[in-house]
């Protein structure tokens, strides 16, 4: 892996948690089930804490309450794993503003989501990557969902911010295209870290040499996930793949709704600290839904 600036390696790999954001009934940051969630995933064998997602519901809340939330979650985690802080800003100056300010409290990495809204050109994503990684010191993650944008960076405008940005040291690629993929991989596997944002092509990336995955699903599964990382890794496909299609129907259904609504559900019947979703999620999903969430938990002996 890259060196950083600083002369440290940031080597991410292994399974990392897109943690969600504990919030009470009145949308507040819910600190003490924060605490207890980030250290229930480092128990567990997670090898980061990501924050600020789309399941830590970075749109929903203040620049004040991003901000206390990484606080609390870099507290909790103690160095014990990194910490890494989204970005999910549509544009240039309020993604500045939020990698500076979360540099300043001490992240370990950020994970800086594709530019949206305006529908940039391919040499446009790479002229704004050029331009934040000038104005950071600190490690970046890029992040790639093209179903959440409608923006695809592609694995050529990849390889070009890895050859022109120092800072860059991995993506989060959750594009469902295997093979843009696999191509991501071959391009830059070797210098950064690839790691898969994909429940359902988690395995088969993981396969082809990616190094780990940022999961939603952690949330409430974190040591299966952990168990399909070492199953794949260790050339265990087989294992990993009826592990995989074991909980299939349970991931499929913690996204039957706008996440993390049912994520945060599935974490309060089992007794985690997810507090709830804020709106427009409702506080909870439908009946229809949470009926099938604990009709599988309880089939896998969770309840």
């Amino acid at each position: 892996m890259r060196e950083h600036t600083g002369g440290k390696t940031m080597k991410f790999e292994g399974i990392m948690s897109a943690l969600v954001t504990p919030l009470t009934a009145e949308f507040e940051i819910d600190e003490p089930a924060l605490r207890k969630h980030v250290e229930f995933q480092i128990e567990s064998g997670i090898r980061g804490i990501v924050m600020l997602g789309g399941t830590g519901e970075y749109a929903a809340l203040t620049r004040e309450q991003r901000l206390e939330a990484v606080r609390i979650a870099i507290d909790a985690a103690k160095k014990r794993v990194p910490v890494v802080a989204g970005v999910l800003e549509p544009g240039y100056g309020e993604c500045v503003t939020a990698c500076k300010a979360f540099e300043a409290i001490g992240v370990d990495a950020l994970l800086v989501l594709t530019p949206y809204y305006l529908s940039p050109s391919q040499s446009g994503i790479l002229d704004y990557f050029q331009r934040i990684d000038k104005i950071v010191n600190v490690p970046i993650i890029l992040y790639n969902i093209p179903y959440r944008t409608s923006v695809n960076m592609l694995p050529e405008t990849v390889e070009k911010v890895v050859d022109t940005c120092k800072n860059v040291v991995g993506i989060k690629e959750c594009s469902p295209d295997l093979g843009q993929n696999i191509d991501l991989i071959r391009r830059v596997g070797e210098r950064i870290s690839i790691l898969s944002g994909e429940e359902f092509l988690a395995v088969s990336v993981l396969s082809y040499g990616a190094h780990g995955g940022i999961i939603a699903t952690t949330n409430v599964l974190p040591k299966v996930w952990v168990q399909l990382y070492e199953y794949a890794k260790s050339g265990q496909e087989a294992k990993a793949n009826k592990l995989l299609l074991e909980y299939l129907p349970l991931f499929k259904a913690l996204f039957k709704e706008a996440n993390p609504g049912p994520i945060k559900y599935a974490m309060r019947r089992l007794g985690l600290n997810g507090g709830y979703a804020c709106t427009p999620i409702p506080a909870e999903p439908t009946e229809e839904t949470r009926n099938l969430i604990d009709k599988l938990l309880a089939e896998k002996g969770l309840l």
